[in-house]
């Protein structure tokens, strides 16, 4: 898995980085297909911005969040996408399921 980190109008420390890294090593555990993260800090006046953007099997997974302190946003946003990649990958996996049951039913109906 590929991570991209950048930040727009400032610069992004070690600490912000390794903290960063963290979190993400901790995603596959959720489906692990995950080919690519894009993370883009910007602190911006409302204050400090966060947006993560994984591709995983064939779709782009966006999450954003803002908050009063950078860690904060880091922190919600990789849990935001968390929560998106888990539910990408349960759609997945209940879809190949509904899609085994369909054709072992198929497989079962005498020919007329």
């Amino acid at each position: 898995m590929e991570v991209e980190i950048s930040g727009r109008h400032m610069e992004v420390t070690e600490a912000l980085e390794k903290h960063i890294r963290e979190r993400i090593d901790k995603l596959p555990r959720f489906d692990d297909r995950i080919q690519h993260i894009t993370v883009t800090l910007a602190n911006e006046s409302s204050g400090p911005r966060v947006e993560a953007v994984a591709k995983c099997h064939r779709s782009i997974l966006v999450a954003n969040a803002e908050g009063h302190e950078m860690y904060e946003a880091i922190d919600e946003v990789i849990s935001k996408l968390e929560r998106r990649v888990a539910r990408f990958h349960d759609k997945l996996v209940s879809k190949h399921a509904r899609e085994a049951h369909r054709a072992s039913e198929s497989d079962k109906e005498p020919d007329r």
